[in-house]
């Protein structure tokens, strides 16, 4: 028994598990614990609590690494393998730069406001343009992540595909029900101008834990992250401290008008900085396209901008 559980853990796959998601989640709770001390508080009560946590994950995420030293990679590299499905590398490419940075700036607009749904219903009536402007980058960032997801499971396919199938297939899901999510936050916002603050606050928490279709997968986007951290580690695509940066969106919260903190910011600030080098060295290798391509590529962004512009100066 003991020579079997030393094989186990002496697995590179152990190894890796243990790195992005054990010792995260250990030090996580490590931080929360800490937080309980110093403040009497409870989990994910206070920033205090936020913080604590969140320095607890990366703390336990970079000792693991030094000492297991998982994947095949240098601890910081990234490397992108060629895509022939959709998104294809160019689009592909563009998602993973850009899905994180609209995440981010969604993230920090917001961030002067408490997270939790009634400061946010607050903050419509006191701040209006701040918060629409904020989840509108959020809600972006949500749609980018798809072809993002997409293109770094394909990389992961190419050595490790069970990895890259059960990885994209949680967080392509984990996403749209992150989408459907917001959608219900939009309409709970637009509450407080149609009906007042008051009737919105009370409608949402009337209704709050009202159960539907899709709840039970509330968590799933969080387990995506997992996987796909741990697959692109395992297939040679990132180093495990820029998976480290995709894992930590482990921590990061789930639900219907769920703001900004310190963890979700900090969070999202390690993911753009896994993702985005990843991105730039996927453009890199792409293979040159016609100049057809690049015309008809050109035309489509130029329609999409004429498009918003159309709706941001007249119907809005």
């Amino acid at each position: 028994m003991g020579e079997q559980l030393k094989d186990v853990l002496a697995a590179p796959v152990t190894r890796v598990l243990l790195v992005l998601v054990v010792a995260q989640q250990i030090g996580a709770a490590l931080g929360s614990l800490a937080a309980t001390g110093l403040a009497g508080v409870r989990w994910g009560q206070s920033p205090v609590d936020d913080a604590l946590a969140l320095l607890g994950a990366v703390l336990g995420t970079l000792v693991a690494g030094v000492l297991l030293r998982p994947g095949e990679l240098p601890a910081a590299a990234v490397r992108a393998e060629p895509q022939r499905s959709w998104p294809g590398p160019r689009l592909g490419a563009v998602a993973l730069v850009a899905a994180p940075l609209l995440l981010l700036a969604g993230e920090a607009v917001r961030m002067g406001h408490f997270y939790y749904y009634p400061a946010q219903l607050a903050a419509m009536a006191t701040d209006r343009t701040t918060i629409l402007v904020s989840y509108g980058l959020f809600t972006l960032g949500l749609l980018a992540l798809v072809p993002a997801f997409l293109a770094l499971a394909a990389m992961i396919a190419v050595r490790e595909p069970g990895w890259a199938f059960w990885g994209a297939t949680a967080a392509v899901l984990g996403t749209a029900v992150r989408l459907f999510q917001d959608g219900i936050g939009f309409l709970a916002l637009h509450l407080v101008d149609v009906q007042g603050l008051d009737t919105a606050t009370h409608a949402v928490t009337a209704t709050y834990q009202s159960w539907y279709v899709l709840y039970p997968l509330t968590f799933l986007d969080n387990i995506g992250w997992a996987l796909l951290a741990v697959g692109a580690v395992r297939a040679g695509v990132l180093g495990w401290l820029p998976a480290a940066g995709v894992a930590i969106m482990l921590t990061h919260s789930s639900g219907v008008l769920k703001g900004s903190a310190v963890n979700s910011l900090v969070a999202t600030a390690l993911l753009a900085a896994a993702l985005v080098p990843l991105g730039v060295a996927a453009w890199r290798a792409a293979p040159p396209v016609s100049r057809a391509a690049w015309r008809g590529g050109w035309v489509a962004a130029a329609a999409l901008v004429a498009l918003y512009a159309y709706h941001l100066l007249v119907e809005v």
